[in-house]
């Protein structure tokens, strides 16, 4: 045993402070906040170079168009456009495929879906106040236009697409719009939608860069 002299304790080496690690804080997919900053990034570029290569095949094949005849999105004058998804086309297919699981028959309630989304803001909410005008947008005509109209929807509504609730105006005044894709999943996982059309709408999804599906 080694006696140690009173006052003569050896000092212990205090732990070096740990650093914080700037710039990784974790996001609720398990992604990474430069993570996320790469993927957004990587889309400007990729769209970039997109618009690049349209822009040459139009004054290749048009060299005389006048912008002036084009709807132009970045053209501020321009008023009355919305954003849809850009894979609408094939919810409208899956929706009149599917319809028949929550109807006595198919029905075409993609052209209602297509109605709401050419209506909604950012909020995800339509407000109906003439059901025969959005019914006239469907393609619904005739004396039962508002009746078909409202058939579609409680299509829309038994397959996940939409929620609607009442007003002053009538039963489907209002109309909640859920994320298409999330609704297809749910399809997909009642067996409800066949898997050529998933794969097609997956292949599309990858194609744009959503990652709705995953």
């Amino acid at each position: 045993m080694v006696k140690i002299p009173k006052g003569a304790m050896p000092k212990i080496a205090a732990k070096p402070p740990t650093k914080k690690k700037v710039g990784v804080r974790p996001t609720k997919a398990g992604a990474t906040s430069d993570d996320v900053a790469l993927n957004v990034k990587q889309s400007a570029k990729r769209q970039s170079k997109a618009k690049a290569g349209a822009l040459t095949m139009r004054e290749q094949l048009w060299p005389k168009i006048d912008q002036s005849h084009l709807w132009l999105r970045e053209d501020r004058t321009k008023k009355g456009f919305t954003t849809i998804p850009r894979a609408m086309p094939y919810f409208i297919s899956i929706i009149n495929d599917a319809s028949k699981k929550v109807a006595a028959k198919a029905t075409p309630a993609g052209r209602a879906y297509l109605a709401l989304w050419c209506r909604v803001f950012d909020e995800g909410l339509v407000r109906i106040d003439s059901e025969a005008a959005a019914a006239l947008e469907a393609g619904y005509a005739g004396e039962r236009n508002i009746t078909t109209w409202r058939q579609h929807l409680e299509v829309l509504k038994g397959l996940g697409f939409i929620d609607c609730a009442a007003g002053s105006g009538g039963p489907y005044q209002f109309i909640l719009i859920f994320n298409p894709y999330h609704a297809v999943k749910s399809l997909k996982a009642k067996g409800w939608i066949q898997q050529p059309a998933f794969t097609a709408l997956l292949q599309r999804a990858t194609e744009i860069g959503a990652t709705d599906l995953n």
